[in-house]
């Protein structure tokens, strides 16, 4: 899970964090549409700011769920 702030966390639980859609912001996206370029430089952003805010313990966590350990052969027997 990510961080946030308090501040910013009772925003967005009040709804002032997002900016109401508009008929003309709307239209403004419409108009020009986002490149493949634009999209693709967006997204690998967002990738790495998710990959940045996770602690590295939770994909440890993730990696191990529902793996069993083994256990060792006993040379003895």
């Amino acid at each position: 899970m990510s961080r946030i702030s308090k501040k910013k966390l009772i925003k967005v639980l009040k709804g002032d964090l997002e900016m109401p859609v508009t008929k003309q912001s709307l239209l403004d996206q419409l108009a020009k549409p986002v490149t493949q370029e634009e999209w693709l430089k967006g997204y690998k952003k967002w990738v790495e700011d998710q990959t940045l805010s996770t602690p590295l313990d939770v994909y440890e966590a993730i990696e191990n769920i529902g793996k069993k350990k083994r256990r060792k052969k006993n040379v003895n027997d």
